[in-house]
């Protein structure tokens, strides 16, 4: 079902800058590990979704929004082009 959608929107192949791309990289290396562990946790219930909220705030604490503006920027240059 999930294929018969003419809906598709994919993020374009975007170009992250060179000053950007350690950082992008390093925030995302440590988003990913966090995000893998927890996200078993809540599957597994091991993990209450009543901590959702501190989940949201530890990726926040991690970079998240950094890493988002990032790509944001990318995907800028890109649009500009």
């Amino acid at each position: 079902m999930w294929s018969d959608t003419t809906q598709v929107k994919r993020m374009p192949p975007v170009s992250i800058s060179v000053e950007d791309s350690s950082r992008y990289s390093s925030i995302m290396t440590d988003i990913n590990t966090f995000k893998d562990e927890m996200v078993l946790k809540f599957i597994m219930g091991s993990e209450s979704l009543d901590n959702f909220d501190n989940y949201v705030e530890m990726l926040k604490g991690l970079g998240i929004e950094e890493a988002i503006q990032i790509q944001q920027s990318a995907l800028e240059r890109y649009n500009n082009r």
